[in-house]
This record gives C-alpha cells, sequence and structure tokens, in this order.
C-alpha cells in the first residue's frame, strides 16, 4: 500500500515539475505567430514527453505483487485520469501551434489590396494565397473534436476569397467598380469572420484547459484522497469498501444560450444553445432535447461523452413548420433536458430567450454568427408569390409601354429591337410601373444604419401593404430581377438604399452592356416621375442615341465606369451583389 501511494506522489511531483511552469509562463505583448507557435509546439512535446514517463512510472507499479483488487483498480483509474489529461491537452497544445505556424507562414501573409497599383496583380496574388492557406489548412489534421466546429468556420472563410478573385478578375475585365467595391466589402467581410473565428478558437482552448483543470483537481484529488485513506484502512474495512470516484460517469456541463434570436437571420445562427463540457470520468451516454415553444420543433439526439474529452454540442433545432406569430417579438424560453439512454433524467435548464418579429434586422451582434450589411440579403425573396404577381403585372407594363413588342419578362435570355440596354431598361421599368400601379409608394420614414436594430418588411409585405421605405422597395425590386435570372446590386449610401442592375450577363456571344449597370432609384414611386411616358421617352432615346447619348429623365438612368466611381466614392455607397446570397448562405427564413 505505502508503494502505491509512493507512486502516486511521484507521478503528482513529476506533473507539477512540468505542469506548472508550463502555464506560468508570461507571454510578452511583442510575440509574433512565430513566438506562439514556437511555445505552444513546445509545451505540447513537454506534456508528451511527461507522459512518457508517467508510462514509465506506471510500469513499476503495475510491477508490484501483493496489491489488492480494489487499490489495483484505484491506482490504475489515477493514471488513467493524468495520462488522458496529459493526452488532451497535448493535442490542444500542439494544435494551437500549428494553427500560429499556419498563421505566421501563410493566413497573416493574405495579400492587401491597398499594397498593389494593378488589380490584376492584386487578384492573381491573392488567388495563390487563397490556394496556398487552403492547403495549409487541410495539411493541418491536428485539430481536437472539440475544435472541430470553430475550425470548419476558417476554411469556409477561406473559400470566400474565390469568390473576392472572381470579382477581382471581371472587374479589371470590364471595367466594373460595382464588382470592384463588392469584392472590396467581401474581404472586410473575411477579416471580420478570422477574427471572430480567432476569438471562438481562442475561447475554446481556455473552456477546453479549465475542464480538463476541473478533472485533475477534482478528480485525481478526490481519488487520492479515496487511495490515502484505503492505504489506512484494515483488511476487514478495506473488504467492505467501495470507491466513489473509479469511473463514476460524473459529468460537468455549462450551458451558453442565445439571449435574442432574430427570425429573418435564422440561417446565419451557428446554434441557439451551446452545451459544453463532457464525463469526467469514464463514459456517458447521454439524450439531449432542446425546444423553443412556439418556434423550433423539438430537438432530440444522443451523445457519447467519453471520459476527460472535451465536448461542445451545437443545438440549432428546425422551426416549426406552418404559420407562426412572428409579427412581433414576444418572450420565450430554451428548454433543455438531458437525461441517460434509460430514460433517467439528469439535468433540467430553462433559459430566457427574446424571439424578434421577422421584420426585425440586427445591423450588428455578437450572437453566434457574424453579422455584417451584407446580412441583409436575408431578406430577399426572388421566389415569393408576391414577387411572382409583381412580374406578371410587370408583363403588362412592357407590353403598354412598347405597343405589344415585349409580351414577356425575359431577363437576359433576350433582348429588345437588337438592343441589350433597352431590354434591361424597359424590364426594369416594367418593374417600377408595376409597383406604382399596384399601389405600391414610398415611405418618407427615415432609414439609417447608425442604429444597430432595424424594422424592415419584405417585399411580400410592401406590395400588401402598398408603401415601404427605401430598402425595402430596394428589397422588392431586386428580389423581381433577380427571379428573372438578372444580376442586380444594393447599394447603401449614407442613410439610402437603391438598386442596381447589370445590362447584360456576358455569358453569350454578345456581351455588350456586361460590367455596365442602370441605378434605379426605387423611392420614385409617384405619377410624376414613374409614368409610361416618361420611361418610353427614354427607351427610344436609348434606342436611337445610346446610352451614353440619353439625358435621362426617370428614376432608371445610366452611369458609365467613371461616374460610377465618382458616385460611391462622394455618398459613401456600400455595395452588395445580390448574387452573393446563396454563397454566404444569407437566404431567407422560411420553415
Amino acid at each position: 500500500m505505502d508503494a502505491v501511494v509512493a507512486y502516486i506522489d511521484r507521478m503528482n511531483t513529476a506533473f507539477l515539475d512540468v505542469y506548472e511552469p508550463l502555464v506560468s509562463t508570461e507571454m510578452p505583448d511583442d510575440w509574433d505567430a512565430a513566438d506562439y507557435a514556437a511555445y505552444f509546439s513546445g509545451g505540447g512535446a513537454s506534456l508528451e514527453a511527461l507522459q512518457a514517463d508517467m508510462s514509465e512510472l506506471q510500469a513499476e507499479v503495475d510491477a508490484l505483487e501483493g496489491v489488492d483488487r480494489k487499490m489495483r483498480e484505484a491506482e490504475q483509474e489515477y493514471y488513467s485520469v493524468y495520462s488522458n489529461f496529459l493526452s488532451h491537452y497535448a493535442d490542444m497544445m500542439n494544435f494551437v501551434g500549428d494553427f500560429f505556424a499556419l498563421e505566421g507562414d501563410t493566413l497573416l501573409r493574405r495579400p492587401d489590396i491597398n499594397d498593389y497599383q494593378y488589380i490584376d496583380d492584386y487578384y492573381t496574388d491573392l488567388n495563390a494565397w487563397t490556394q496556398a492557406a487552403r492547403d495549409g489548412y487541410d495539411a493541418l489534421d491536428t485539430c481536437p473534436t472539440s475544435m472541430r466546429s470553430v475550425w470548419a468556420g476558417f476554411r469556409e472563410n477561406i473559400d470566400l476569397n474565390d469568390t473576392i478573385v472572381e470579382k477581382m478578375y471581371q472587374a479589371a475585365n470590364y471595367g466594373d467598380y460595382l464588382r470592384y467595391f463588392s469584392a472590396g466589402y467581401l474581404s472586410d467581410r473575411y477579416d471580420t469572420v478570422d477574427s471572430v473565428q480567432t476569438d471562438k478558437l481562442t475561447t475554446c482552448m481556455t473552456e477546453e484547459e479549465n475542464f480538463l483543470l476541473e478533472i485533475a483537481t477534482e478528480v485525481s484529488d478526490n481519488l487520492y484522497d479515496e487511495i490515502c485513506s484505503y492505504a489506512e484502512m484494515d483488511e476487514e474495512e478495506r473488504e467492505s469498501y467501495t470507491f466513489r470516484n473509479i469511473q463514476s460517469g460524473r459529468l460537468s456541463l455549462q450551458y451558453e444560450p442565445a439571449s435574442t434570436i432574430y427570425p429573418s437571420l435564422y440561417n446565419t445562427y451557428d446554434a441557439f444553445l451551446i452545451i459544453k463540457g463532457g464525463c469526467l470520468s469514464g463514459s456517458r451516454n447521454i439524450i439531449v432535447e432542446m425546444e423553443i415553444p412556439g418556434f423550433t420543433q423539438k430537438y432530440r439526439q444522443g451523445f457519447t461523452l467519453n471520459g476527460q474529452e472535451y465536448t461542445q454540442i451545437y443545438v440549432k433545432p428546425p422551426a416549426l413548420t406552418g404559420n407562426l406569430n412572428l409579427a412581433s417579438a414576444k418572450n420565450a424560453q430554451i428548454n433543455v433536458t438531458i437525461s441517460d439512454q434509460n430514460g433517467g433524467v439528469i439535468d433540467v435548464q430553462t433559459f430566457p430567450v427574446t424571439i424578434k418579429s421577422k421584420y426585425d434586422f440586427e445591423w450588428f451582434t455578437e450572437d453566434y454568427g457574424v453579422v455584417t450589411k451584407d446580412n441583409i440579403l436575408c431578406f430577399l425573396t426572388p421566389e415569393a408569390v408576391a414577387v411572382s404577381k409583381l412580374k406578371r403585372q410587370a408583363i403588362t407594363e412592357l407590353s403598354d409601354m412598347t405597343g405589344g413588342g415585349m409580351e414577356a419578362f425575359v431577363g437576359y435570355q433576350g433582348n429588345a429591337w437588337g438592343n441589350n440596354y433597352v431590354g434591361t431598361y424597359l424590364q426594369s421599368a416594367g418593374i417600377m410601373r408595376a409597383m406604382y400601379d399596384m399601389g405600391v409608394r414610398y415611405n418618407m420614414d427615415p432609414f439609417s444604419l447608425s442604429g444597430s436594430n432595424q424594422h424592415i418588411l419584405l417585399p411580400e409585405d410592401v406590395l400588401d401593404q402598398g408603401s415601404g421605405l427605401c430598402i425595402e422597395t430596394a428589397l422588392t425590386v431586386a428580389s423581381a430581377l433577380q427571379s428573372a435570372g438578372m444580376h442586380a446590386f444594393l447599394l447603401l449610401p449614407t442613410g439610402h438604399a437603391q438598386v442596381a442592375v447589370e445590362i447584360w450577363d456576358g455569358s453569350g456571344r454578345d456581351a455588350s452592356g456586361t460590367g455596365e449597370y442602370f441605378l434605379i432609384e426605387t423611392t420614385a414611386l409617384s405619377s410624376r416621375s414613374n409614368n409610361n411616358s416618361l420611361f418610353v421617352a427614354d427607351a427610344n432615346s436609348i434606342l436611337n442615341n445610346g446610352v451614353s447619348g440619353t439625358d435621362f429623365q426617370g428614376p432608371i438612368e445610366y452611369l458609365d465606369s467613371e461616374e460610377w466611381l465618382d458616385y460611391i466614392y462622394q455618398n459613401d455607397v456600400y455595395v452588395i451583389d445580390c448574387g452573393d446570397s446563396g454563397m454566404l448562405g444569407l437566404t431567407m427564413f422560411a420553415n
């Protein structure tokens, strides 16, 4: 018995000799990625060496004769707790070291457009960097289980650069400043997501460290006390004694619930609840059940929590089907039940949550996802029934304006009188005329990005209620253009919102109009500025004089490349490509 206790004391001493200097090391403020990589990789190597030393100590105690069964099981459990601790901690340290090495070698070397004189040099270097970053990411296979959900976000963010490169290439080829600025803002989004993901990874590392320390202190200390007490017992006491800290299956769980949920941003959330922790010793099969009554379906999923392995469970139940009462915000609750596989309840938790209305939009938030202005794309509804009705009305307007010359809304599938500019202009005018004849008028309430929360009607509600803010009418027009396969941009000058539509898509032999745009002032929903004769006059002028020779009288006008550049700079315009909605996963909430 004394030999076993002495072995455990030696193991504790060996652990503290390595661990305490490791965690007490102060990291200077001037460390770069290489310094962090060396620190964490060195720490991982030290922990692996310590684990090897402890294996030798374990072999020594295994060779002892005369140790009774209960004491043998206890000391083996004690070794297992420490061994698992060292294994998981070493894995975490090695991964973080590999991550910082990847950052220093590649990730932090992402090209900065401000360092380039020519755009083609920039997108060439960015393309090479993207491939190198992707290769480096894919080659890094040391990510612990607990961090894989966060780590996957880095890969998705790297892939965003493929779109940025493509936009920059097209911008250079077509002299297209809308694609250029859209790519620039996507690049800002990359930086934002990268920063958030790095913070999440750091938080996860800290939480896993705390969980492992909880095991090392609670489980091993309690078991150590039991072993010492057992060694002092007489034979009769030992026969009746049962160790309480061997393979107990005891859980340590923490909950991180969302405090506010915006249905409009449903698809941007990683989770509505994150369950963190695991099994302190042994393993445990659990059932997680979660729902938000009145908003989500019931979530039920089984998990196996292995001893001393930190786990993060992301829970996001699907929304209830049918008509939900989301016209106004309401207080709700997140109900969570953790059970074992036999149905025994382990833990029950309830957390308050505010469900915003489907019209509420959060411009800036830190809750389970990254929100930038691009997320307004969630309000595009090109497949809505109301948008289809708007297009049908637009066909009537087209027929009226052209004397029956255009009887269909064809998008880029055909042109009017052999002129791409006329075809796109008339279809845009048809949408504006249709909105006016359907009774939609501009709502003069101010639109501002200065606050975090905005109340925004969906296009179908704009058409139903007959009025809309500039952002609402812009979303309605953009949705109709998108539904016809046309390429639209949302433009956000200070305090305002507009739409630009590309004149042609350049996929056929006739590329005239590719990289060129009409600017649509969607708030001009009045008889004076949105009348039939005015649109017909502008269309005829385009046909006869070209867009450069047309003095546009209506709410749709042509800007050449230099005019677009001046317009964007002078009005501090944020440019959002509606075609990015699918790539970014920014689609409408649908249940």
